[in-house]
């Protein structure tokens, strides 16, 4: 998955101090946007517990029990359509109360269609001093760092849900026509392929590939073993195979996937034993 960020004015002898980030994730701006606004997944996402209502003057609140602290504002402004979400920020108690008292800054969201996934843009300003910025700057990175595996985990095991049946589908295909049917609908034209006995480009050489497994080993199944792993754009896909007078072989799929689950470079494994 990729990720970048990017700084805006961090503070100067002429300016506030403020923070400005931006990130682009491979996901839906939908499931972004859920993200940030429905308070049990901003929850999940910020590792506390947070509290509002996606109305103007909502009261804010987030608990974060592991560092014995309270942040606490209000909704300053909300706009679904726009995706435009603003809170103002502070720390209710607990460390730097006294440096950043509750509701004291303001913290603005933005997600916009990017290409092949969403942009965040976060930009937190109303800091008293630079050095207390510069501390919440590691912390967004961190979070917007969160913020883009808890959306690609979510777009990504849904998209490979939908897309890994028709994957063991075809490689359990003996039909051409049908195979390369099942293969146009899981992977990209350009699918980057490779095992212990080929390495490939193509959905039409995959095609052939699979076909040779059906030739040399006679009765050759393979199915999915349930256990599928996703982090930031990649998955580890489990499998089972066998043939007829040969013993079961077990293995794992190193998956690179589209977020909506189009697959686009796959490394099989087979498991030592």
């Amino acid at each position: 998955m990729s990720e970048r960020t990017s700084d805006a004015n961090r503070g100067s002898d002429s300016a506030p101090p403020e923070v400005a980030l931006s990130i682009h994730i491979e996901a839906s701006p939908d499931t972004v946007w859920s993200i940030l606004t429905e308070p049990e997944r901003f929850s999940a996402w910020m590792g506390g517990q947070v509290s509002f209502e996606t109305r103007v003057g909502s009261p804010y609140q987030a608990l974060f029990p592991q560092y014995r602290m309270v942040l606490a504002g209000e909704v300053l402004d909300f706009d679904d359509l726009q995706r435009r979400f603003v809170l103002s920020w502070g720390i209710e108690s607990g460390p730097q109360a006294d440096t950043m008292p509750a509701a004291s800054s303001r913290v603005e969201f933005r997600v916009t269609d990017g290409k092949g996934g969403a942009h965040v843009d976060v930009r937190h300003s109303g800091f008293l001093a630079a050095r207390t910025a510069r501390e919440h700057e590691d912390g967004w990175r961190f979070h917007l760092g969160r913020l883009a595996l808890s959306a690609n985990r979510t777009d990504l095991a849904a998209g490979l849900a939908r897309a890994l049946p028709a994957w063991w589908s075809a490689w359990n295909e003996p039909d051409e026509a049908a195979r390369l049917k099942s293969l146009r609908a899981c992977c990209a034209p350009d699918l980057e392929f490779r095992d212990d006995w080929a390495v490939l480009r193509g959905i039409e050489r995959l095609s052939l590939h699979i076909a040779n497994c059906h030739s040399f080993m006679p009765g050759w199944r393979i199915e999915p073993t349930g256990d599928v792993r996703v982090c930031r754009g990649e998955a580890l896909v489990g499998w089972r195979s066998s043939a007829r007078g040969q013993g079961a072989q077990e293995g794992f799929n190193h998956v690179r996937a589209d977020y909506d689950g189009t697959l686009r470079r796959i490394a099989g494994f087979q498991a030592a034993g």
